[in-house]
């Protein structure tokens, strides 16, 4: 078997994880329609195609890590896509996060086109990425597990093989619904304690050695300054853009409606993240809610943000 991947989307999680499978000893082929995506990715030794197709030439597996599950099935399932050109005994392994619906749709695309597929979304962001300490949820065929499974331990340190089809999104859903209600009431959090003259590196201190703590105020702690490698200390440079936020909310409802659950929380931190993104910050850091709600910060104009 050949020691070749195709690596299709080279953003802010693509790229640590091609560069890391570079490190295991595997040659990488990718592609992103990103110019500067491609060249931050070619210089950690990807090497840069013209096509999926080109891509896919030969790969022992193709990783798809894309934005929403739209990107996703055009990249797997078009006329000029991933199923159409992968070796037929290639492993096609999506790492995004596309909601249960969608991974379904595409497990048929791909018994149709007679392609091995497995959903793998992530988490564990972009300093999980680089540091290849991800956590991995596998949904998809028993056969397939083994090699995907191989793969992924270059890239990740916990590797889930949650069930059939659509169960490694099911579980990616309810971890992220978990997640995004964290950012947001962290965000909350801290504007309140700024409100009521509290330190908010004391408050840090505070929370993480008692009953509020969670990781995600520990990595992202959204009060600049206090944590140095957070998105809030580099003026909320993304790692978590906020619309991506909103849209694994938007999924959560979703899954939420189909089983007849009504998830007050998602809905009311949705509602946030959502008019946050829409008022210009929607590719800033989730964690930038917080200056939606601080009394000492502005939400900056559009092409500020954007900048």
């Amino acid at each position: 078997m050949s020691k070749t991947i195709a690596w299709i989307g080279l953003g802010y999680m693509g790229n640590p994880m091609s560069q890391n499978m570079i490190e295991a000893g595997y040659s990488v082929r990718g592609y992103d329609i990103d110019s500067d995506a491609q060249n931050r990715a070619k210089k950690n030794g990807v090497i840069i195609t013209n096509s999926i197709a080109e891509a896919c030439q030969g790969a022992e597996a193709i990783f798809t890590m894309l934005p929403t599950g739209k990107e996703v099935k055009e990249v797997l399932t078009g006329s000029d896509g991933v199923f159409a050109h992968a070796d037929s005994n290639a492993l096609v392994i999506d790492c995004s996060t596309i909601g249960i619906d969608m991974a379904g749709e595409i497990h048929k695309c791909s018994d149709n086109a007679g392609s091995r597929f497995v959903e793998a979304p992530v988490s564990g962001g972009t300093e999980g990425a680089r540091d290849a300490t991800l956590t991995f949820m596998m949904g998809g065929k028993e056969s397939d597990i083994p090699q995907a499974t191989s793969l992924l331990e270059h890239l990740g340190e916990y590797i889930a093989h949650v069930g059939g089809p659509q169960a490694g999104q099911a579980a990616k859903v309810v971890n992220n619904l978990i997640m995004a209600v964290c950012v947001t009431v962290n965000c909350e959090a801290t504007a309140l304690a700024e409100r009521l003259g509290l330190d908010l590196k004391a408050m840090f201190d505070i929370v993480t050695h008692s009953s509020g703590d969670n990781w995600t105020f520990r990595l992202w702690n959204p009060a600049p300054g206090v944590v140095p490698d957070a998105p809030s200390s580099h003026e909320f440079k993304a790692g978590f853009k906020t619309w991506l936020l909103a849209k694994d909310l938007s999924l959560a409802l979703t899954a939420g409606r189909s089983v007849g659950l009504n998830i007050s929380t998602a809905e009311a931190a949705h509602r946030l993240m959502d008019n946050h993104a829409q008022s210009g910050c929607a590719d800033m850091d989730a964690t930038s809610l917080l200056l939606s709600l601080s009394s000492k910060n502005k939400v900056p104009d559009k092409e500020q943000a954007l900048s």
